[in-house]
């Protein structure tokens, strides 16, 4: 991240960061009222509730970013179940389930890798939104590609360019679609490179976007039939 990126994305931080505070301190006036409804109590702990869970959302992104500078992001390595973790990635995203196809020998296929991160980075691409208001869910290909795993997640997005997808990869989104700080990509191609992996955005026709994640491959991929590169 450059200097005047990092010094204008720092000022937003500061910005959405505050964002929370407003109805929380609300909330926590009007709790006081002796007078309050009970109905009305339960919605300004919901109110607390969920400000809060934002507020922790960011605050994680925030440390995620940092971890991700010094080469702290994995904890440690175990092996993974592709198949089971895509499965359990889309029953998190039941609003916007990503449309997934298996490639020959991919399902039955694990990965090495810090158990936590690797979700966390499938959970970024299989719900991707670049755009609010963007209602497609993600369609996801799952395949090998020699020694590794290739999943190639693609969505709709008017107005994209290879300039912007590389650049959303690299910097926070200017306009991030949900009330997180729009690091979510550039956590996930950290999260990627860790593990001795890539992450790399193509623009395609009809303003198509392509994220393509590549991973080292664990046991089993060389009896699936791994496919030439």
């Amino acid at each position: 991240m450059s200097a005047p990126i990092a010094r204008t994305w720092m000022d937003r931080v500061a910005h959405d960061l505050r964002g929370p505070l407003a109805p929380m301190q609300t909330a926590v006036y009007l709790l006081r009222d002796p007078r309050i409804a009970d109905g009305q109590r339960d919605e300004l702990l919901a109110v607390l509730e969920r400000q809060i869970q934002r507020l922790g959302g960011m605050i994680e992104e925030f440390s995620d970013l940092g971890r991700a500078g010094t080469g702290q992001l994995l904890v440690r390595r175990e092996s993974i179940d592709v198949e089971l973790l895509v499965s359990d990635t889309a029953s998190r995203l039941q609003a916007r389930a990503p449309q997934v196809s298996w490639g020959p020998g991919v399902q039955g296929l694990e990965i090495e890798g810090d158990v936590l991160r690797i979700a966390q980075l499938f959970h970024t691409l299989l719900g991707m939104q670049l755009s609010r208001g963007q209602p497609e869910p993600v369609e996801a290909r799952l395949e090998l590609a020699g020694r590794r795993l290739r999943m190639t997640c693609a969505l709709h997005c008017s107005g994209v360019s290879d300039a912007l997808i590389a650049s959303l990869l690299t910097s926070p989104h200017p306009d991030p679609p949900d009330d997180a700080l729009g690091l979510g990509l550039m956590i996930a191609a950290a999260i990627a490179q860790a593990h001795g992996g890539s992450l790399q955005g193509r623009a395609g026709a009809g303003d198509r976007v392509e994220l393509v994640l590549e991973l080292p491959a664990g046991r089993d991929a060389s009896a699936a039939g791994s496919a030439p590169d």
